[in-house]
């Protein structure tokens, strides 16, 4: 079975970037919320739901 979950690391020289902590902040909240594992079909549902 395949997993579903959008998964990516982030390779960076260490260089701090409006972008790398946009992601970093992303990533926090998302944990703090529990959504962090959510699949691609999780999120389509939550984003087809918003829009009624």
């Amino acid at each position: 079975m395949q997993d579903k979950t959008i998964q990516f690391n982030t390779n960076s020289d260490g260089t701090d970037t409006a972008g790398i902590r946009a992601l970093a902040k992303a990533s926090k909240i998302a944990k703090k919320y529990n959504i962090s594992d959510m699949s691609t079909d999780e999120i389509n549902e939550e984003i087809a739901e918003s829009r009624k």
